[in-house]
């Protein structure tokens, strides 16, 4: 009942750019039915990206259903796929919170006569019959930037020593998972003073990633770090070390909205983080929606995709960039 009054919402909100997309359909066809699922509802991440496949919409005329389980639920996830499949979507676009755990749904729909692509987080090609997986980086960038940015902030002469953590999300997550098997061998081989404690998993709760940085900062005198990689965790780690008053002592950075970060960075309790522009994510995800259901092969080539130059599309991907890093000189610029 709950995800009906979620999908009854939604319609409301994106009404206008399916409105749009029925005036401007020349052929007198009804308009591409696309359908857009992320992780969960009701973070501002995934607002965010929301909002920009909203304005793909707009520009396309393509009728979207922008909507997804309240938790990070993969049961939720393949009810709501199977329920597009039976209404007659002609394109899904998921991000998987399980990718191993959804393929099976994936591939059935996909022999359904359903196209389906992932977004943000990828499941496995093979198993999953998805088309094209929109990136919104490669990994090596991102966790390579959530290196470089903790040597910077918390790196004596280039080398990080002492003791530090990872706040993720959950153990399926996996994005994060990508970046910290490129993260931590570069730690091991670069920074072999650097003393990576554990790594915790409060989900995309905000007051389990609070509650679990108080315990670790109790736990760790002399915590020198900590990385905290979701859109969730940054800003709860955030608080909790300046709650703590251990900001001079403890470097926090990793990903997050800089709507989110921006109190955060003015008050130099995080000097830089790193993300991406989500509301672009969404708006690239709709636009290779849309041109995969008119060519399923996308050729690997660097193209224009709506207002967004220089997409690269490679062989089953679609990527949105390289990542930015953001702090005091460049946060106010962005409003996601």
């Amino acid at each position: 009942m709950m995800i009906q009054r979620l999908r009854a919402a939604l319609v409301a909100g994106f009404l206008s750019g399916c409105l749009l997309g029925c005036q401007e359909n020349k052929n007198g066809e009804s308009p591409v039915r696309i359908g857009m699922m992320p992780k969960l509802m009701g973070i501002s991440f995934f607002d965010a990206a929301g909002r920009g496949a909203q304005e793909a919409a707009e520009e396309l005329g393509v009728d979207l259903t922008y909507d997804g389980p309240t938790e990070d639920n993969t049961e939720q996830q393949a009810e709501m796929i199977e329920a597009w499949v039976a209404q007659g979507f002609d394109v899904i676009a998921v991000a998987p919170n399980d990718p191993d755990a959804i393929a099976p749904t994936l591939s059935s729909a996909r022999s359904q006569g359903v196209k389906v692509i992932t977004w943000d987080t990828d499941a496995d090609a093979e198993s999953s019959q998805r088309s094209i997986f929109v990136n919104q980086a490669r990994a090596e960038g991102i966790a390579n930037a959530l290196v470089d940015v903790m040597v910077r902030g918390a790196g004596g002469d280039g080398q990080l020593t002492g003791q530090f953590v990872i706040i993720s999300g959950t153990k399926t997550a996996a994005n994060q998972n990508s970046w910290m098997e490129i993260m931590v061998p570069r730690l091991r081989r670069e920074h072999p003073d650097c003393e990576l404690l554990e790594t915790r998993y409060p989900t995309e709760d905000q007051l389990k990633a609070r509650e679990e940085t108080a315990n670790l900062l109790a736990a760790y005198p002399d915590l020198k770090g900590i990385w905290a990689i979701t859109s969730v965790a940054l800003p709860a780690a955030a608080k909790a070390v300046r709650d703590a008053g251990r900001a001079d002592q403890v470097f926090v950075t990793g990903l997050s909205l800089p709507s989110l970060m921006r109190d955060y960075v003015h008050d130099d309790t995080v000097e830089e983080f790193v993300l991406f522009n989500v509301e672009d994510l969404g708006y690239l995800t709709v636009q290779v929606a849309a041109a995969i259901h008119q060519n399923p092969l996308l050729p690997a080539e660097s193209r224009t995709m709506g207002r967004l130059e220089s997409i690269r599309i490679t062989d089953q991907e679609a990527i949105l960039g390289e990542p930015l890093v953001f702090d005091k000189n460049n946060i106010d610029q962005y409003n996601f």
